[in-house]
């Protein structure tokens, strides 16, 4: 039985604006070979570091410098049928509630510009960001964390049962697709281990590549659905890597007006 078509919600292929594509040529080519992968539509998910950006002024300024890549990006692959079709969103870095509360109502920010917010915290971990979670929620806003396998806990901290809490308050927890195969083991020699860990503990909701331009080896969703399957794991990979977030990209569509956009009939 052949894989399902892929949705890929967290990739850093808006070309020049942060440290992943750095050309629409680059970005290009890394689309043709998720494509090839079974990649059918992804949003793509500039940084935006809250800490960095002093001003309400200074967030509109990123958020215009991402759309103008976005546009030039989406022009460039209009009327093509061998790239997945694409949306833009962001990657959001905001360590605690004070960061969130900046963006949470804000109608241009989310997942295809919708109700799903993608939400980092940095690798090294401050505290619990519980208050990231209760902000982001009842500004009416849902949640992805991103890479929580990645994280380096606070001692005293059992990382499954911080996302045991994060999952309890509403969050979705969303495991990069290279920690399955231990893409990771130089920076965070713990993430192959903690993301299997979470596959055992029933709580992986969303697998995303991650990716940063030219395709590299370990952020591949099919090679991620091999290495669940090969495990026994076949349908929380489907869950996982197609249902599951073609449901949230739906339901920001729906509910939100958000966008999966270009390449007409890319994702048949």
């Amino acid at each position: 039985m052949n894989p399902p078509l892929f949705t890929d919600l967290h990739s850093h292929l808006v070309p020049g604006v942060d440290d992943g594509s750095a050309s629409v040529e680059e970005s290009l080519s890394s689309l043709v070979a998720l494509r090839a992968e079974g990649v059918a539509a992804l949003v793509t998910t500039p940084h935006l570091l809250l800490p960095r950006l002093a001003t309400d002024s200074d967030i509109d300024r990123e958020l215009h410098l991402h759309r103008q890549a976005f546009d030039e990006l989406a022009e460039a692959v209009l009327d093509r049928t061998d790239v997945p079709a694409i949306g833009l969103g962001q990657e959001i870095w905001a360590p605690d509630a004070h960061q969130i509360r900046r963006v949470v109502r804000r109608t241009d920010v989310g997942l295809g510009r919708g109700r799903f917010l993608l939400v980092e915290f940095g690798f090294d971990l401050q505290g619990t960001h519980e208050d990231v979670v209760r902000e982001t929620l009842d500004g009416g806003r849902g949640i992805v964390i991103a890479h929580p396998e990645r994280y380096r806990y606070l001692p005293g901290i059992d990382p499954l049962d911080q996302m045991r809490r994060w999952r309890d308050l509403g969050a979705l927890l969303q495991v990069n697709a290279g920690s399955f195969k231990g893409h990771y083991r130089n920076s965070n020699p713990a993430a192959e281990e903690l993301a299997w860990a979470m596959v055992e503990a029933g709580l992986v909701d969303l697998v995303s590549t991650d990716h940063h331009g030219i395709r590299r080896v370990g952020v591949s969703l099919r090679e991620a659905f091999e290495a669940l399957a090969d495990r026994g794991e076949r349908e929380l990979a489907e869950q996982v890597m197609a249902r599951a977030p073609g449901q949230v990209v739906r339901a920001d569509l729906i509910e939100g007006g958000g966008e999966v956009v270009s390449s007409p009939g890319a994702a048949g």
